[in-house]
C-alpha cells in the first residue's frame, strides 16, 4: 500500500490536501513522504497508513525518526522480527546494541489547546505590529509534559516485560509543530526544560565596555499563567532515572525537504542506563559536568 492510499472523508485536511496536490509544494512533499514511507514499511505498524492519514504530524515523527536512525546504521529491528507485545503495544522504535537495546517513543507535541493559558502562542496570527516575548516558558512547558507522559509510558511498557532491565529508553519529541516560535538562538528549549538553566545573561568589563563572560541564571522553576509551577529539574531528579535522554528536532511535514536532521540530544544526569555520547552524529549534544551545575556541548562533526 502506498501512503496516500487512504482515501478517507473524515481524514485529516492536511492529509487530504497532500493526498489531493492541487500545488507543486504539495506535490512535492507528497513524494518526500512517499520516499520516506517506502523505507519505513518494514519496521511500521500493519495500520500505519490509516493512522498518518488521520495523524499526520505525529506519524510523520515516527516515521522521519526511524529513517534517521537507518541513515545512521543503526539496528532497528524490522516489525517481524518483534514478538507480538513488542510490536503491537510497544515503543515506537527498537534499536538492538549489543546485548541491550535502545527503545525510543516519540511524540509530535501540538501547541497546547485553546483554552490552555500556557499554549504556544501563534506567531503567524499575531498581528504584524505588535511585539510578542519569545514563548520559552510554554514551548518548556510542552516538553515537560510530553517527558511525563512518555515517561509513564516507558514504565507500562517494563511492567508487561516488553522492556527488559538492562534495556535504555529514550523519548523524542518534536516541536515541529510550532518551529517558528520555537526558533532562535540560545539553549534550546529541551535543555532549559530539564535542567535549571534560566535567563541568559551577560558580564561586561565597565572598563572596556567588552562582554567577558555569558551564563544562566538558576531557575529551579518553570512558572505557570495558573497553579503551581513545573519543575525544572527532571533530568537531576530520581523520578525520571529511568530515561536515558530526549531527542529535540524541529522537523516537521512541513520543513523536512531538503534539509539535514537538527536532532539535539539531552542527557540524563540521573539515568540508570545511560546511552554513550557520539552513539550518533547529533547535530548537538549535551550531557552534564560537575554534578549538572554544568552542561558542555558538542556539536557535529564533519
Amino acid at each position: 500500500m502506498a501512503l496516500f492510499d487512504i482515501d478517507d472523508p473524515n481524514a485529516h485536511i492536511g492529509y487530504r490536501n497532500l493526498r489531493a496536490a492541487a500545488f507543486p509544494q504539495e506535490q512535492a512533499i507528497k513524494d518526500g513522504l512517499e520516499r520516506l514511507w517506502l523505507r519505513y514499511k518494514p519496521y511500521a505498524d500493519t495500520n500505519f497508513c490509516t493512522a498518518f492519514s488521520r495523524h499526520p504530524d505525529e506519524r510523520f515523527w515516527e516515521m522521519y525518526l526511524a529513517i534517521r536512525f537507518l541513515d545512521a546504521r543503526k539496528k532497528m529491528r524490522k516489525r517481524e522480527e518483534l514478538t507480538a507485545d513488542q510490536r503491537d503495544s510497544g515503543p515506537d522504535i527498537c534499536i538492538r546494541k549489543g546485548r541491550r537495546r535502545i527503545w525510543i517513543e516519540g511524540i509530535a507535541t501540538g501547541a497546547g489547546n485553546v483554552d490552555n493559558l500556557d499554549q504556544v502562542p501563534d506567531l503567524f496570527a499575531a498581528n504584524a505590529d505588535e511585539v510578542h516575548d519569545a514563548p520559552r516558558r510554554q514551548i518548556e512547558l510542552r516538553i515537560t509534559t510530553a517527558l511525563q507522559r512518555k515517561a509513564k509510558k516507558f514504565e507500562g511498557y517494563r511492567k508487561k516485560g516488553i522492556i527488559e532491565e538492562k534495556d535504555s529508553c529514550v523519548i523524542a519529541i518534536s516541536g515541529g509543530q510550532f518551529a517558528l516560535e520555537a526558533a532562535g538562538a540560545g539553549l534550546p528549549h529541551a535543555v532549559t526544560a530539564v535542567y535549571p538553566f534560566g535567563e541568559e545573561f551577560a558580564i561586561v568589563d565597565r572598563e572596556t565596555a567588552e562582554f567577558v563572560a555569558f551564563g544562566h541564571k538558576f531557575s529551579a522553576e518553570i512558572k505557570k499563567a495558573r497553579g503551581r509551577a513545573e519543575p525544572r529539574t527532571a533530568f537531576q531528579h530520581k523520578m525520571f532515572s529511568s530515561i536515558a535522554g530526549i531527542i529535540w528536532s524541529l522537523r516537521s511535514i512541513g520543513n523536512f525537504l531538503g534539509q539535514s536532521d537538527d536532532f539535539v540530544f539531552v542527557h540524563n544526569q540521573m539515568a540508570e542506563r545511560p546511552i554513550p555520547r557520539r552513539w550518533i552524529n547529533w547535530d548537538a549534544e549535551y550531557f552534564p559536568i560537575e554534578y549538572g551545575k554544568k552542561l558542555r556541548k558538542k556539536i557535529r562533526r564533519g
